[in-house]
């Protein structure tokens, strides 16, 4: 029976190697040492999808754990964020309600808080999340250890209760100075929704690390190194070419690597730069659902007809080409530049160029039935590199460079 794959390209799966994030893990990891003073004690992971905030976050948790600190972790998605983590932290203290500080109970019944036969888990404790949370943390630091919480998805939480998030951590963490560290994550575009609002002054002041594509010896490692853990080996150009292929995007290279594995005939043995050529062209197809389509889902109508007008080129494309397919000034373009940027879709490339942050995102827009349309609402007196035909005009003429 063949081993087990050991790459993992799902969301929130933890990968066989987390690769590139030292830095991230480190610095953080000195904020907790340091305590609620250090800057790093409250942070946001910033990164597109599929580039493994989740993962961070996981890892975080468990180095939480390993230095006997409770985390508790949550999504922001979906309402009741508030209710959710007060009723956590309020069934840790449950299970330890016998081991409480007089203080602790006094406190919790003042706030009307009832643990042990009285506690009511439908109750709605999101107005009381201050109360359980400085609870919790009293009892966690007279033990020497302390709290961690996780919130992903910053990007889709109700402002209104990320505003009173941040103020019930800034509560808790930076004026009692109680031993609760608090880790978000998010989409870029944090930094022009959420970040933006003067009214999350606390959120803004968390330090941020961007969880970006791996560098080339990350990508290598993360790549060639669970092959290895499994008793074969990649050769160096099979290496070479999936690198290549995911461009360190981490959810690629999970991609490339599980997909190669699969197309190897013995893959403990050796996966081969046709296994790796094989399996990089199925990542390329998936990236395209799994990946793009539902960043695509998320874009406004004038994006889109940003990224029609980048995909008629082959290769990088010119601010000044863009501002003349859409007919608007550069300014305008700058304006969508910084959003699809902040989106992930595309990236710079030089002074006054651009160029899509995924090499499979050109193909999957020109492939998409409304492509045509979109580029017949553009202006297309330049004419795009040679390599592409556009779209047919109304007179059904086709003009190829």
């Amino acid at each position: 029976m063949q081993p087990t794959n050991p790459f993992a390209p799902t969301f929130g799966t933890a990968p066989p190697l987390l690769a590139g994030r030292d830095d991230i893990l480190t610095g953080i990891a000195d904020a907790w040492a340091t305590g609620p003073t250090h800057p790093a004690y409250t942070a946001l992971l910033l990164g597109r999808r599929g580039s493994g905030k989740t993962v961070v976050l996981e890892a975080l948790r468990e180095l939480g754990h390993g230095h006997g600190w409770l985390s508790i972790s949550e999504a922001a998605a979906t309402t009741g964020l508030l209710d959710r983590l007060a009723h956590k932290a309020a069934e840790h203290l449950n299970r330890c309600a016998g081991d409480l500080h007089a203080d602790i109970d006094k406190d919790l019944a003042a706030a009307g808080i009832a643990l042990g036969p009285g506690y009511d888990p439908d109750a709605d404790l999101s107005r009381r999340l201050p109360n359980v949370l400085r609870a919790l943390t009293v009892h966690l630091q007279s033990g020497g250890t302390g709290l961690v919480i996780t919130i992903d998805e910053l990007h889709a939480g109700d402002t209104d209760e990320l505003r009173m998030l941040g103020i019930v951590v800034q509560d808790v963490t930076r004026i009692a100075r109680l031993p609760m560290a608090f880790v978000g994550a998010g989409l870029p575009i944090l930094e022009d929704t959420l970040l933006a609002d003067t009214s999350v002054t606390f959120l803004q002041r968390c330090a941020r690390y961007e969880v970006g594509s791996l560098d080339l010896p990350a990508a290598w490692t993360a790549l060639a190194e669970p092959v290895r853990q499994r008793g074969g080996q990649m050769a160096p150009e099979a290496v070479e070419h999936a690198v290549a292929a995911s461009q360190g995007y981490p959810f690629m290279i999970q991609l490339v690597g599980f997909h190669a594995w699969q197309a190897a005939s013995d893959p403990t043995a050796a996966v081969t730069l046709r296994d790796v050529e094989v399996g990089a062209e199925t990542a390329r197809h998936q990236l395209g659902q799994l990946v793009i389509a539902p960043m695509w889902r998320d874009l406004s109508d004038g994006s889109r007809r940003f990224l029609a007008a980048m995909a008629l080129d082959d290769g990088e494309s010119r601010t000044a080409d863009i501002a003349a397919r859409l007919g608007v000034s550069r300014e305008h373009v700058g304006v969508y530049r910084h959003r699809l940027m902040k989106s992930g879709m595309v990236a710079p490339a030089g002074r006054g160029r651009l160029d899509f942050a995924l090499d499979a995102a050109r193909p999957w827009i020109r492939g998409l039935d409304e492509y045509p349309l979109l580029c017949k609402s553009l202006k297309l007196t330049d004419r795009p590199p040679v390599g592409f035909v556009k779209p047919a005009s109304d007179s059904g003429e086709t003009a190829e460079s």
